[in-house]
């Protein structure tokens, strides 16, 4: 499978990026795949130094966007959700229009093994799933579980079935009614109400670390 590894970041996560860009170059050894970076951080100085990093690790197939949105009726809870939203629309829309036969969801502050996409995709094909949740511990208290698709593989046609936010007027709503606002499921639901499938897996990719520092 053609893989995009897409995700969303911003100058708050810093602490951060260059391990998991790090972990990025060694897991593409493993499995090459292309790099999208969704920057929705204030100005472009951020995108100067993610560039670096990249530079640093070796990583040469890859691509970073920019956005920023007016967020000044929003609580910051609401414009974080927002933001990421977008971004995830975006990434799920570039992977349809290049070609892509999946785009593997990895959130920029988790630290996983180096075969796990290679993983991920094989349970993927084994039992032709639309889509593979990687599920991992919770950050903030490890007693329990974390299921918000921070390690996902997402297919083609499970892309094609769902999407995270609609269009309006002809480009992505920034209407936080549209929002699924940190519900994660909703993306979730739109796979199964299309009559598509998919697995959330325990215990099977590990360990995942979940940085906060």
């Amino acid at each position: 499978m053609k893989i995009l590894i897409g995700t969303p970041i911003h100058q708050i996560k810093d602490y951060a990026i260059e391990k998991w860009l790090k972990n990025v170059s060694d897991l593409i050894l493993e499995y090459p795949a292309d790099l999208l970076l969704m920057d929705n951080s204030p100005g472009l100085s951020y995108v100067e130094k993610v560039k670096e990093y990249c530079k640093k690790y070796a990583i040469k197939k890859y691509q970073i966007e920019h956005f920023e949105i007016n967020t000044k009726q929003l609580t910051s809870s609401e414009a974080r959700s927002l933001r990421v939203e977008i971004s995830q629309e975006m990434i799920r829309r570039k992977t349809l229009k290049e070609g892509y036969d999946g785009w593997f969801s990895w959130e920029c502050d988790q630290i996983i093994p180096t075969n796990t996409l290679s993983e991920m995709v094989r349970l993927m094909k084994a039992e032709n799933y639309m889509m593979v949740v990687a599920n991992s511990w919770a950050r903030t208290d490890p007693s329990h579980l974390n299921a918000n698709m921070g390690v996902t593989l997402i297919s083609k046609e499970g892309l094609e079935k769902a999407w995270f936010l609609p269009e309006r007027d002809g480009k992505i709503s920034q209407d936080l009614a549209d929002s699924y606002n940190a519900d994660e499921t909703m993306f979730k639901k739109r796979i199964l109400k299309s009559g598509g499938n998919f697995v959330e897996i325990y215990g099977v990719i590990k360990p995942i670390y979940h940085l906060n520092k």
